[in-house]
């Protein structure tokens, strides 16, 4: 986060994209928020409901934060739907 901000201040994109479940997905998806710029998701929904993994963590956190949410398969889409997450709340898409 500390290295990607001050990028994101410098370039000021409309929208960052960010994909997966890894630890800089959710470093960058939390930049993202902060900066006001729009977030995309992609593989957004995709869940092992194991809460001792990191990364389960990352993609749901990744998910409440973004506004456009790229769903792989129709059980992201289930998942996502299931959390709360309305299409007049986000636009997310099944890929």
């Amino acid at each position: 986060m500390t290295a990607f901000e001050p990028l994101a201040d410098q370039v000021k994109p409309d929208v960052f994209v960010v994909v997966g479940d890894v630890n800089s997905t959710l470093a960058c998806a939390i930049v993202a928020a902060k900066s006001g710029a729009l977030l995309a998701h992609v593989e957004a929904g995709l869940r092992s409901r194991d809460w001792s993994m990191p990364e389960e963590i990352n993609r749901v956190v990744t998910d409440r934060l973004s506004d456009y949410l790229f769903a792989p398969s129709a059980d992201a889409v289930a998942n996502l739907r299931a959390e709360g997450h309305r299409q007049n709340r986000s636009n997310w898409w099944a890929m």
